[in-house]
């Protein structure tokens, strides 16, 4: 009987794996289908076909290592209420998502976010919440850290991501 329930266990650890971005896919699914709302979401190995030559020094390693990048912008608009983005901040610390940066600049609120296991970083989120506008940049994959800085696509929001240390220990904290 042991064995039966220790063998339960084992096989639930990979739904206790995936329920921890869960929340991150319920958002995206709630406003994709939206009509003022453009989103990505693409698999790994298809960013490959996203890469241009002038990318391609060194991407090729990084790119390796994404799993899933989904892209959520709203332009016309930002249909996110204050009380749903606070939700989904709540949801992230819940979550294991270390807040590398938060700038609120004018009526735009800018966070990166990262989830670490084992030293590797394993999602990323970029989160732009406006008054007119609203970006989720959902990345999963294996990366290290100083991998963050060398993401050069040509996508929004990714030039948040070029000013980070190769370190996460050289973030200035308060």
């Amino acid at each position: 009987m042991r064995d039966f329930i220790l063998l339960c266990l084992l096989a639930l650890i990979p739904v206790f794996g995936i329920s921890q971005t869960h929340f991150i896919s319920e958002f995206y699914d709630q406003y994709k289908d939206q009509d003022q709302v453009s989103h990505i979401d693409i698999q790994g190995w298809l960013l490959k076909l996203k890469i241009n030559a002038e990318e391609a020094e060194g991407a090729d390693k990084i790119i390796d290592k994404i799993t899933q990048l989904r892209i959520l912008t709203m332009d016309d608009g930002n249909l996110v209420t204050p009380k749903e983005y606070q939700k989904l901040l709540k949801n992230m610390r819940q979550n294991g998502f270390e807040e590398l940066f938060r700038v609120r600049e004018g009526h735009e609120d800018v966070g990166l976010y990262i989830r670490e296991e084992n030293k590797k970083v394993t999602n990323v989120l970029l989160t732009v919440h406006g008054q007119d506008n609203f970006i989720l940049l959902s990345l999963e994959g294996l990366l290290k850290f100083s991998d963050l800085n060398d993401l050069h696509l040509d996508i929004e929001g990714m030039e948040h991501f070029e000013n980070l240390p190769d370190k996460k220990e050289d973030i200035p904290r308060v």
